[in-house]
């Protein structure tokens, strides 16, 4: 019986991930097409024309917000790729990779919401860093009139966003590497005289960067289009396309959203035609970058070089180290006057009157992120145990597909398609909001172990005339609980931080401890700001400490078990 379950469960996979992933996500896409051309029955417009496309145009501003998307968006996945290959080239296997492995857990689990509400208490004219300064270095007793958040540049949105990628992209890249036999490659390498950075710039990035592509344009995707940290950090006169696309299509007159499917679909282009931009630029360098990596010029050592990467990183762990305690201080302050280091008073008042109002919003949290993330990893182990049984892999480009496409697009189609279906805002929907983004990441997550497990396990368990559902279970799982759990809470994660697919979807009838926090941030109240981030950040934390503490409890239990 169980194997019939199983093989059945096998062979509906893949129509699974198709029917929940792949054709909602293209028909919402679709449907933005007949609005962006003046055909939107709802509001009583059943004629195509461009007008939409001529208020867009019109707009004022709308040039400024268009080139302030492009300049943040590709500023930012530009700087966090940088970073995180420097990092790799520089740091392999010294004592900064060492602890850039044990943090990296931690820094994963800050959610962007939290990151960017902290990243404001530092950087904000009467923040963290310059109250650590002032008065004894700047004789400041008062803030100066600058203007460091939502700033008119987008620079600290460029900063905090390419800050919060590297985590990510360092991930990607050491789950990459797993499958490159660096060592030996670096020893070659080193053994004719180059430096080891010179042997990652001409033999090993070269193999890394297509291993890593799909997270880098996941990484632009989510830059362009990003409306939660926007809104905090970003600039608001004019606003990013993505920002203005948003309040558009917040707009109770129904004939906005017209522009609003108009502004989306150039989002989407606009994403489409920077992925193309990076595709090019690497073709390119294929061709004309050779005589660079086989000219055999051995090089300098790369002191500066590496000295720089090494600060960015640095300054990447205090900054994120500083977010958390900014938040924690933030939420006990009581009175904390500039230019004062800490609160000069401490209270947990603020903890105990927000207690009667964050419940609700932290239990839908805690509730979709756990149905959630179950459902995406129990869809992923189905479809990977599909993959391996069949020795036939997906592309990962269908897989990673919701995160290619521009998050705010591809939502506004569906909630145009749920409008001219009759569907209202239901719980389910917003659900099915959330598994779209969290099944890629807990797959990205989980691919490269579950792939390198050794089939001789299996095999030998299954010569033991043991049954394939119980060797599944009592020999694969166990020896892959470790990435197993980890992409859970990956996936856990992901759900918590979810903005617009609980926003969009669930009309705001669902409130999140993320929806509340980006409302309260913008409305410029710290304390309470803080506390929202930090339900968030506590949230995160507690599913990798179960991911993390969960295999060293077992394995305590079986060493115990052993020597009773």
């Amino acid at each position: 019986m169980a194997g019939t379950l199983r093989a059945l469960m096998l062979r509906l996979a893949p129509y699974l991930v198709t029917a929940l992933l792949g054709v909602p996500i293209l028909a919402g896409t679709a449907s933005l097409i007949l609005p962006a051309w003046n055909y939107f029955p709802a509001a009583g417009l059943k004629e195509f024309s461009a007008l939409p496309w001529q208020l867009l145009s019109g707009y004022p501003g709308i040039m400024t917000s268009f080139f302030l998307t492009l300049w943040t968006g590709l500023g930012a996945t530009l700087l966090s790729l940088t970073a995180t290959l420097g990092f790799i080239s520089f740091c392999w296997q010294s004592g900064w990779w060492r602890v850039a492995r044990k943090l990296l857990a931690p820094l994963l689990a800050v959610p962007h919401v939290a990151f960017a509400i902290g990243f404001a208490f530092l950087v904000a004219p009467s923040g963290w860093l310059l109250r650590l300064i002032s008065p004894a270095l700047t004789g400041w007793h008062h803030p100066p009139n600058w203007q460091t958040v939502q700033d008119p540049m987008g620079l600290a949105l460029m900063l905090a966003m390419s800050l919060k990628e590297i985590p990510f992209l360092l991930l990607m890249s050491m789950a990459a590497l797993s499958q490159i036999d660096v060592e030996r490659q670096v020893w070659l390498g080193r053994s004719f005289g180059y430096s080891p950075h010179r042997v990652w710039y001409k033999l090993l990035l070269p193999q890394l960067y297509p291993s890593i592509r799909l997270p880098v344009f996941a990484v632009l995707a989510y830059s362009l289009c990003v409306v939660d940290m926007a809104l905090i950090l970003g600039p608001n006169r004019p606003a990013t396309l993505a920002v203005q696309v948003y309040h558009w299509f917040n707009d109770p007159d129904f004939h906005w959203k017209t522009i609003a499917a108009a502004g989306a679909l150039t989002l989407l282009l606009t994403t489409l035609a920077c992925i193309g931009l990076l595709v090019f630029i690497e073709a390119t360098w294929r061709k004309l970058g050779r005589f660079f990596l086989v000219n055999g010029r051995r090089g300098g050592k790369g002191r500066v070089p590496g000295a720089i990467t090494r600060i960015h990183i640095g300054l990447t762990l205090v900054t994120s180290c500083m977010v958390a305690a900014g938040l924690i201080v933030w939420s006990l302050a009581r009175r904390w006057p500039f230019p004062a280091n800490v609160p000069t008073r401490w209270s947990l008042s603020n903890w105990i009157r927000e207690a009667a109002f964050f419940g609700d919003p932290l239990r839908t949290s805690l509730v979709i992120a756990t149905v959630v993330s179950i459902g995406a990893l129990a869809l992923v182990l189905f479809s990977m145990e599909y993959q391996a049984s069949n020795d036939r892999r997906w592309p990962l480009l269908a897989i990673c597909l919701p995160l290619l496409l521009p998050q705010l697009s591809m939502l506004f189609g569906v909630r145009l398609l749920a409008i001219r279906t009759g569907l209202q805002a239901q719980f389910p929907l917003v659900l099915w909001g959330h598994l779209l983004y969290v099944f890629p990441y807990v797959y990205l997550c989980l691919a490269g172990s579950y792939f390198a497990f050794d089939p001789r396990y299996m095999h030998t368990a299954l010569a033991l005339g043991r049954s394939r559902v119980y060797v599944y279970f009592r020999v694969k799982l166990p020896l892959l609980i470790k990435p197993v759990l980890f992409s859970w809470a990956v996936g856990f994660g992901v759900s918590i931080l979810q903005f617009l697919p609980t926003l969009i979807l669930g009309q705001g009838r669902y409130p999140t401890v993320t929806t509340e926090a980006v409302a309260i941030a913008t409305g410029g109240n710290r304390r309470m700001a803080a506390i929202y981030a930090l339900l968030q950040l506590l949230s995160s934390v507690f599913a990798y400490g179960i991911a993390l503490g969960w295999p060293r409890w077992l394995a305590h239990r079986l060493k115990c078990g052993e020597s009773c």
